[in-house]
């Protein structure tokens, strides 16, 4: 049963890093290579500018209503609007794909 479970925590970790190759032992000298960079400075923002410069991620207008006695509605904005563009975060972070496990003790 033992032989079970490592067979399966190699298959788990296997994907994550390069460092167990096919028949199971370890290569301390092997380093996990990407693509990707380690640290993300920026990142693209998720906001919007309006026509008078307002910064939000929803626009809305007040729309009247058209007899008396109804509610007024709101509608939301979907023209004439800038997306914000990168923003750089306070401070720099892992990517996403940064194929090593961290863990603190």
């Amino acid at each position: 049963m033992g032989n079970n479970g490592s067979k399966f925590v190699k298959k788990i970790v296997s994907p994550f890093s390069n460092t167990i190759d096919s028949t199971g032992t370890d290569h301390p000298r092997s380093i996990v290579k990407s693509n990707s960079p380690v640290l993300v400075i920026s990142r693209k923002g998720s906001m919007f500018f309006d026509e008078d410069g307002d910064l939000a991620h929803e626009f809305y207008i007040e729309v009247p209503p058209l007899r008396k006695g109804c509610k007024a509605t709101m509608k939301k904005v979907l023209h004439n609007l800038i997306p914000q563009g990168e923003v750089a975060h306070q401070y720099p972070r892992l990517h996403v794909d940064f194929p090593i496990i961290l863990h603190q003790v």
